[in-house]
């Protein structure tokens, strides 16, 4: 929420590019902010509105675009993730890796420099966790993105992670490769990744 602008930091400063962007006026934040997609966890799609409705939000809601253009756009973002024919659907009529694909298509719709994913292998079984992941990959490298992902699912991470940073109680203890991650000599993140009970993360 705070790299994404929803949330002020208290503390040290986000910049996006040269920009410091949490010191910047309104106007311009909401800018910066329109480069940013985002894919959350539920999905957050509207059950009233059609898979292509869906998609279409951000381009109504931030451009002046016909609506024959908008359409167009949302059947090859669409397309994109594997859902072409899939665009008179309803939500409820979707399985739960559908409906992620359908908010991945949503947070490409405005063609963002950086997609936020929060748990986007949440409530899928590992079939599904591992074909979410390559679409993660693949999108990343045919729109040239940056995707930040927030994930407590480590085979997401060692599938996806160029790099990785590891988060704990607040502080940021670690920013490495994943084979560094790996090798890590840190008690927390040891016990982390390897899904210890012995170490001094206390549940």
């Amino acid at each position: 929420r705070i790299m994404t602008g929803g949330i002020k930091p208290t503390a040290g400063k986000i910049y996006f590019g040269d920009k410091e962007f949490d010191s910047l006026n309104d106007i311009d934040s909401e800018k910066i902010k329109r480069r940013f997609g985002m894919s959350f966890q539920s999905s957050a799609l509207l059950d009233f509105l059609t898979v292509e409705e869906n998609v279409s939000l951000p381009l109504k809601e931030h451009t002046d675009l016909d609506d024959k253009v908008i359409s167009i756009i949302t059947r090859m973002k669409l397309g994109l993730v594997g859902l072409k024919g899939f665009e008179n659907y309803y939500p409820s009529m979707l399985s739960g890796g559908m409906k992620k694909r359908v908010g991945v298509a949503r947070a490409i719709a405005m063609d963002p420099l950086v997609v936020f994913y929060d748990e986007p292998t949440a409530g899928l079984d590992p079939v599904v966790c591992a074909v979410v992941g390559q679409l993660i990959l693949d999108l990343t490298k045919k729109l040239n993105l940056t995707s930040i992902v927030v994930t407590h699912n480590m085979e997401s991470v060692w599938r996806i992670a160029d790099r990785v940073a590891m988060i704990y109680k607040g502080k940021v203890l670690e920013i490495a490769t994943p084979r560094e991650i790996k090798d890590s000599q840190n008690p927390i993140v040891h016990q982390f990744i390897n899904g210890l009970i012995e170490g001094p993360i206390q549940v």
